[in-house]
C-alpha cells in the first residue's frame, strides 16, 4: 500500500514507457457512466531542447496511480499549446469501454432467445475485445431480445440490464462488469466543517419525479401466457414524496413479464427519487481512510446540515483531481435507494435527505 503521507504519483503508460510530471490531473470513474475518463496536463514555463513525447491519438494506454492501474484504455485527444511563457500539452482519453459508448451494435441476426443477460452482453462486446463479467446474479434467461436499428452497444446492454436493476460499469482492467450497486461498505464519515472541504454542494429537485409510474408492455404468447394476458400487461409504482398528481407512463422496449415490469416500475420510481437528490463533496487526498483509492459504489456517512443531507449515501462518481487546491477527490453521492428495487419510502422528503 502506498504511503498515505506521500503525494500520489500519476503515470500514463504507453508501450511500457511511463510519462509522469503532470501538473494538472482529473481521473473520473462513475457507476452512471460505462466509461471512465482522464485528462492529464503538463505545462513547462521554460523552453528546452528536451525531446517531445511521442504521444499519438488512438494509442492504447494505462493510467496508474502509485503503480496501481485505474484506467485501461485509449488516448482520444492530444492538445499541445504554446505561448510566450512556455509550452504544454493536454492528453485525454477513456477506458476501453468508450468504444461501446460510441459504436453501433452490429450483430447477425441481431436477436437472441433464451440467453442470459451476460451472454448477450458478451456477444455484443466481443468484436471490441472486451470481456463482460457478471458480479451478481443476473436472474433468469431473457425470453427474447432484439437490437434496435442504430443503437449503440452501450444502449443495448443498458436496456438489457435495466429490467433487472443492474448497471454496466467498466473496471480498471478494461472489462465491463454487471453489478447491482448500493451494497458497498461504509468507508468514511464525512462531516460538514470537519473533513468536507469548501465548495461542496447539493441539489434537491422534484422536477423529474412523478407521483405514479405505470409501465406497460407485451409478451410473446406461449402455453402459459397468451391472449389478452400476453398482449397487455402492466405494473405500477408510487413516489409518496410527490403529493400532487403527476403520472408517468412508460412503454416497455422489450418483451416483458409481469415480474419484469414490476421491477422496471420500482426501478423508475426509486432511481428518479434518489437521483433527484445528490451532493458533490470534496475531500482531501485521493485515498479513503482505509488507505484505498476512492472508487464508486462505496457508502459514506454524511452529516451536512447546510446541504440538507444526513445519513448514509452512496458514492456514484469519483473524480481524482490535482489542481491549485492540491490533490482532492470530488465525491458525487446519492441516497443508496437510488439503485434498489424497493418502493420509495412513505416518509420520503423531496427537499432533504435524512433529517438535517
Amino acid at each position: 500500500m502506498a504511503d498515505p503521507a506521500a503525494p500520489p504519483r500519476a503515470s500514463l503508460k504507453i508501450n511500457g514507457q511511463r510519462y509522469e510530471g503532470w501538473t494538472s490531473i482529473r481521473i473520473t470513474r462513475s457507476i452512471e457512466s460505462l466509461s471512465g475518463e482522464f485528462t492529464l496536463e503538463i505545462v513547462v514555463r521554460e523552453y528546452t531542447d528536451a525531446p517531445r513525447w511521442p504521444l499519438r491519438t488512438g494509442d492504447a494506454c494505462i493510467v496508474e496511480i502509485d503503480g496501481e492501474t485505474v484506467i485501461t484504455g485509449f488516448i482520444d485527444d492530444i492538445a499541445p499549446q504554446i505561448d510566450d511563457r512556455g509550452y504544454g500539452i493536454t492528453v485525454s482519453g477513456r477506458d476501453r469501454a468508450g468504444d461501446l459508448v460510441d459504436c453501433s451494435a452490429i450483430a447477425k441476426p441481431g436477436s437472441w432467445t433464451g440467453k442470459s443477460i451476460e451472454a448477450i452482453a458478451a456477444e455484443l462486446a466481443k468484436p471490441f475485445g472486451i470481456d463482460v463479467v457478471a458480479r451478481t446474479d443476473t436472474g433468469e434467461k431473457v425470453k427474447r431480445f432484439a437490437l434496435q436499428q442504430g443503437e449503440t452497444v452501450h444502449a443495448a446492454i443498458e436496456r438489457l440490464a435495466r429490467y433487472r436493476g443492474l448497471l454496466a460499469v467498466s473496471n480498471a482492467a478494461g472489462q465491463v462488469e454487471l453489478i447491482r450497486p448500493g451494497a458497498g461498505e461504509i468507508v468514511a464519515q464525512l462531516v460538514e466543517g470537519e473533513n468536507i472541504l469548501p465548495n461542496s454542494s447539493a441539489q434537491h429537485s422534484a422536477r423529474d419525479r412523478f407521483s405514479d409510474y405505470v409501465v406497460k408492455g407485451q409478451a410473446s404468447g406461449d402455453d402459459q401466457v397468451n391472449g389478452k394476458t400476453a398482449a397487455s400487461i402492466k405494473a405500477e409504482a408510487r413516489d409518496p414524496a410527490i403529493t400532487r398528481y403527476r403520472p408517468m407512463l412508460v412503454i416497455a422496449e422489450d418483451q416483458s413479464t409481469p415480474a419484469n415490469l414490476r421491477k422496471r416500475a420500482a426501478w423508475e420510481a426509486s432511481t428518479r427519487a434518489a437521483k433527484a437528490q445528490r451532493g458533490t463533496i470534496p475531500v482531501a487526498g485521493w485515498r479513503a481512510p482505509n488507505g484505498q483509492l476512492w472508487r464508486p459504489d462505496l457508502r459514506v456517512g454524511v452529516t451536512a446540515p447546510f446541504l440538507k443531507i444526513e445519513g448514509t449515501m452512496l458514492v456514484t462518481e469519483v473524480a481524482l483531481v490535482m489542481d491549485e487546491r492540491g490533490t482532492v477527490t470530488e465525491l458525487s453521492v446519492t441516497p443508496p435507494e437510488a439503485w434498489s428495487l424497493l418502493p420509495v419510502s412513505e416518509s420520503a422528503d423531496a427537499s432533504a435527505v435524512g433529517a438535517p
